[in-house]
């Protein structure tokens, strides 16, 4: 299980930041954001299945990533920690503190970002070419344009985008279960769809949902580093009670 998750530097005396991609992403996509929080917080991402080093089959189920992830996390979870999750991991983050909550395990703070809430109908994209479905991810700004122009790079990455959006689509939003945690909700105010959605999360939540909305489209995490980087300190530091030395 050790394949599932990549602690940048460990940092034991810190709060745990365990950060989940989007679809298509891997562990080295919250590089940027812990070089910002590099001595906040321990920075901790997922490797999904068949992404990026972890050589596990890929996986089409949100649900079962979700346990996957659970079960990986059994020796981790030891210290307070946050779980943070950008379009497709947020969805995964929203499951998997279902599931955490269940056995008594409670996150310091779940940040969701970019994503529409659990009770929405996906638009249905697997079926299409993969030029087609290419370039609709790429048009959401969910593909660098060096790799978008890499057809062989291109090529070997499609397929994990696509059972990630599987996931996406077959998604069933069967345990309404109220998650207790604190609930911090991200979004670019360019993302048409979640910000018009993004009310909708209100309801899944115990206590008031703090809502942040950076300038960017769904990608703001990466064109709007600093100022996201920032608001995720300031989330550690009410997690932590303590006060943080901004640089």
């Amino acid at each position: 299980m050790n394949q599932l998750f990549k602690t940048f530097e460990k940092k034991p005396e810190c709060i745990q930041l365990i950060c989940f991609p989007f679809a298509g992403g891997y562990s080295a996509s919250y590089r940027p954001l812990f070089e910002q929080l590099r001595g906040t917080a321990e920075v901790t991402a997922a490797e999904p299945p068949g992404h990026g080093t972890n050589l596990m089959p890929l996986e089409s189920s949100i649900d079962r990533l979700a346990d996957l992830y659970k079960e990986g996390l059994k020796n981790r979870l030891n210290r307070p920690f946050i779980l943070f999750g950008h379009s497709m991991g947020g969805l995964v983050v929203y499951r998997l503190t279902q599931k955490l909550e269940k056995e008594g395990i409670y996150p310091a703070a779940v940040v969701i970002s970019a994503i529409q809430p659990p009770q929405t109908k996906r638009q249905l994209l697997t079926h299409l070419s993969d030029e087609v479905f290419v370039q609709h991810i790429a048009d959401m700004g969910g593909i660098p344009k060096e790799l978008l122009e890499n057809k062989p790079m291109m090529d070997y990455f499609t397929p994990s985008l696509r059972a990630d959006y599987q996931a996406l689509e077959t998604f069933q939003h069967t345990d309404k279960t109220i998650i207790e945690s604190p609930v911090y909700l991200l979004n670019g105010r360019e993302d048409d769809q979640c910000m018009k959605d993004a009310n909708g999360w209100l309801k899944w939540a115990k206590t008031t949902i703090k809502r942040t909305d950076f300038n960017g489209g769904h990608m703001y995490i990466n064109t709007e580093l600093q100022p996201f980087a920032e608001r995720m300190r300031d989330i550690i530091e009410h997690a932590t009670g303590t006060h943080l030395i901004k640089k």
